[in-house]
């Protein structure tokens, strides 16, 4: 079944910097109840699916006016799994750490390793610190740390909040790669049936 770009909810989430409550209200909202090491653990596997036979150059094309091209958005995800590791290292090893927000816009245009290879670095950074959060025992995700934007929290909203924004970006990169799919001619029914196929 091919879906109409309709059919699929855009999932919008509040600027972080702009407005820290609303940001990380609706990040717990799209987490709602899932399993976290569930969805943290196949969402480097759902974004490869969304990317296997699409060819670099089209990876790296911007989608639409605003829009990041979808390799942009693991970039950003390789950059959410290096923050938030550190985080929860801290979190895990000090009494009420504090530490700091930073600029995903001012991050993004950093240099990168080649596309597939970022694909790559993220999984293998993803397992790292799926494995750390599986390890810790579970009175370990009542500790809290202190986020300098969006204040006090404990180590199980941090996971939530990853979770939420997983589902978030898995969202945009199926829209981005759908639309150059189609600018390009490309068919666009496997990727449908495989963005649903993820339940999300």
């Amino acid at each position: 079944m091919t879906l109409a770009s309709t059919e699929v909810p855009r999932i919008d989430i509040p600027s972080a910097t702009e407005d820290p409550a609303a940001y990380v209200t609706a990040l717990l909202e799209v987490a709602a109840e899932r399993d976290p090491f569930d969805v943290l653990a196949k969402t480097p596997v759902w974004a490869a699916r969304l990317f296997a036979d699409l060819p670099t150059e089209l990876a790296e094309t911007v989608p639409e006016e605003g829009e990041w091209p979808a390799a942009f958005t693991v970039g950003h995800l390789f950059d959410v799994d290096i923050v938030y590791g550190f985080r929860w290292r801290l979190v895990a090893t000090e009494d009420a750490p504090v530490y700091p927000g930073y600029d995903e816009e001012k991050w993004a245009p950093l240099p990168r390793l080649p596309f597939r290879q970022m694909l790559d670095a993220w999984t293998g950074l993803r397992a790292s610190n799926v494995a750390l959060l599986a390890a810790l025992p579970p009175e370990d995700w009542q500790r809290t740390g202190h986020h300098g934007e969006q204040g006090g929290e404990t180590m199980e909203v941090m996971i939530k909040k990853v979770v939420g924004h997983d589902i978030a970006h898995i969202n945009q990169i199926y829209r981005a790669i759908r639309l150059v799919r189609q600018a390009a001619g490309l068919d666009v029914a496997e990727l449908d049936a495989t963005y649903l196929s993820l339940g999300l």
